[in-house]
């Protein structure tokens, strides 16, 4: 049953104007007051959007294995300046009998940080990191099949510990004196916006949650910068993106992006997406455009025992994890506590209620959200388990190699 209040409304609960929607959207305008309603079709459509592929969708062991295993690594790289260490998850595939190896070099380590600029608030520790992997002499000597060359975007997720779990404060800012938590700052700013790349669409315009599209842009030009000059050295080279929580939001964020900017010059006409337990990210129209621009298409990943071709975006989850599959995914803006409605006084009134229900006798702005498409469900977890890149690194590796 759909948590909103109202089936297929045909009326505005604040002007009692007539509503006139299409069966493919969860959002209802009035075109008399501008209020925002649910149309009832959102259960639908995100069974749709976030339907559980792991039964029929293959990834591509290799590339997958280094993503998961270098956003990892950035955690400790960000909060204990440990080395990148490219070498131990070659010689993890070689400890394995694969052929497949390679040697990695990290290109662009994201020292300039990242932050929500136009609040001020800045952290100065790697955001990101970008890290190029060839195929080394003894794959090669495998034969053509074996020769591979990958780009990879990794970012950062969230760090909210301190002390001697976090003693380079990675995730804070010291801005104006006082110490606050960046990466949480936006992971809970619930607003939408469009993304300047794909802009003009009026009310079909894809929209990203404010602060991972903020967090994002404050990366975004020295990402596209290396980005470019790597593929202007190695036009061929396959671009994998990729990051854990809060970072595979922002992977998803920047391969949309990198999708517009230069998708069709990319060797698998786009990059590949590989999240890793991350928030849902955007709205309907951003999800159903990543669907349509990246995760419906698949290309060949070369460095890979099998030749099949593998869709550009597998999205890992877990069933029982409160960010990426339990959270929390709808909110409305703009509510007074003038609240009509199911019949309780606002102060009363739960969470869903207040978020779902409850209607103002001004403009309501709903604001609804989508997993990314191409769900892998990886299994339910214990508590301790829950969230963890170690976690994920034992389902995609067989073995956590990074645990800072």
């Amino acid at each position: 049953m759909s948590l909103f209040s109202t089936k297929h409304p045909k009326e505005c609960r604040n002007c009692k104007a007539k509503l006139s929607y299409s069966p493919f959207t969860d959002i209802a305008v009035c075109s008399s007051c501008g209020n925002e309603m649910a149309t009832g079709h959102e259960e639908q459509l995100r069974a749709s959007i976030e339907a559980d592929k792991s039964g029929k969708l293959s990834y591509p062991p290799h590339a997958a294995g280094r993503a998961i295993a270098y956003c990892s690594a950035i955690y400790g790289m960000a909060t204990h300046d440990e080395q990148f260490d490219g070498a131990k998850v070659e010689q993890h595939f070689k400890s394995n009998q694969s052929t497949y190896t390679g040697e990695a070099e990290l290109v662009h380590s994201g020292w300039e940080g990242r932050g929500l600029r136009l609040r001020n608030l800045n952290d100065d520790r790697t955001g990101f990191m970008i890290v190029s992997v060839k195929a080394d002499r003894a794959a090669r000597a495998h034969g053509p099949r074996h020769d591979f060359h990958h780009i990879y975007i990794i970012f950062r997720g969230s760090r909210s510990d301190e002390g001697k779990a976090n003693p380079m404060d990675a995730g804070f800012s010291k801005s104006n004196g006082e110490k606050s938590n960046v990466d949480y700052a936006a992971n809970l700013t619930g607003r939408q916006d469009e993304p300047w790349w794909c802009k003009g669409r009026g009310a079909l315009a894809p929209k990203i949650r404010r602060g991972f599209l903020e967090l994002y842009q404050s990366m975004s030009n020295d990402v596209v910068m290396e980005l470019d000059t790597q593929l202007s050295l190695h036009p061929q080279a396959t671009v994998i993106v990729t990051g854990h929580s809060l970072g595979a939001a922002l992977a998803v964020v920047c391969a949309h992006h990198l999708q517009y900017h230069r998708g069709a010059k990319m060797a698998a006409k786009g990059p590949f997406c590989f999240p890793f337990c991350t928030p849902r990210v955007g709205n309907l129209h951003f999800a159903m455009d990543f669907r349509t621009q990246i995760a419906e298409h698949s290309a060949p990943m070369p460095g890979e025992a099998s030749p099949e071709e593998f869709k550009r975006c597998v999205n890992f989850v877990m069933s029982n994890d409160p960010v990426s599959t339990k959270a929390q995914y709808g909110y409305l803006h703009d509510r007074s506590d003038n609240l009509r409605g199911p019949g309780t006084p606002a102060a009363n009134r739960s969470l869903a209620s207040k978020a779902f229900y409850g209607l103002t006798k001004t403009q309501n702005k709903l604001i609804i959200f989508y997993q990314t498409p191409n769900l892998y469900n990886t299994g339910t977890y214990w508590l301790s388990n829950i969230h963890q890149y170690t976690s994920m690194q034992k389902f995609v590796l067989g073995t956590a190699l990074f645990k800072t």
